[in-house]
């Protein structure tokens, strides 16, 4: 996707946890944490650099993980969103996964990095990398070895892509929260950027969220079932 668009999209649907935990993939969450791993070490340069082989083997086994999971309705639904309204949808996800990808999607990006990528610490490139990552492996580009980490922002990392985000949240016309639980960062800040442009601002959730009240429309329900049934209306008015 270019960096800045042709034509910005009419609609941009910004996906969080709760839509790969429907999936059965929820790598942050704390109840599926391995043992003697706590979110804050897998989630900050500290908890890296206190314990490199401990962080890689966790994202070792959430690549594992990820490879035997399947996308859920929801991701397909909007990717068949995406495909009859070609140019008009972009999916911005915070999920580090690539189930957007897998089921169809391809104007995606990823603010939070994605986990079948790894990133050098010398030359600062990223690489495809779908297998275990280990202490000594060498960078595809630069060729140095032992400085490769999960291509993931942590804790104090600026998010990825927002000013194409911006850019397109500028001139959309709708913008639809899936699985995103509260008032935090970037979301926020997305919702508010829709909203002075005059976006219709639509949230699916479980269930209502500290930032439901903000919304224009709220939709309550499994996402299996709500978005895709969000995504046949849409498809049907066009």
């Amino acid at each position: 996707m270019p960096r800045f668009f042709p034509q910005p999209p009419r609609i941009v649907v910004f996906t969080g946890p709760g839509l790969s935990r429907e999936a059965g993939f929820a790598p942050f969450d704390p109840a599926t944490m391995p043992p003697g791993v706590g979110v804050e070490d897998a989630v900050s340069r500290d908890g890296f650099a206190r314990d490199p082989a401990r962080v890689q083997d966790f994202y070792n086994r959430r690549r594992r993980e990820l490879h035997a999971t399947r996308p859920n309705p929801a991701h397909e639904g909007l990717a068949a969103l995406e495909l009859t309204r070609p140019g008009e949808v972009l999916i911005v996800t915070r999920n580090i996964d690539d189930l957007h990808e897998r089921a169809g999607a391809r104007a995606v990006i990823h603010t939070h990095g994605e986990l079948l990528k790894t990133r050098c610490t010398i030359c600062t490139k990223v690489s495809d990398w779908f297998d275990d990552l280990g202490a000594d492996d060498d960078c595809p580009v630069c060729g140095n070895s032992g400085h490769l980490r999960p291509h993931v922002v942590w804790v104090g990392e600026e998010p990825l892509r927002l000013d194409t985000v911006y850019v397109a949240l500028a001139e959309c016309a709708v913008f639809a929260s899936v699985g995103n639980a509260g008032t935090g960062e970037p979301g926020r800040s997305f919702l508010g950027e829709a909203k002075r442009a005059g976006a219709r601002a639509i949230e699916f959730a479980r269930e209502p969220t500290p930032a439901s009240p903000q919304f224009d429309e709220r939709i309550y329900g499994p996402l299996v079932e709500t978005v895709p049934d969000w995504v046949k209306r849409v498809i049907a008015e066009r």
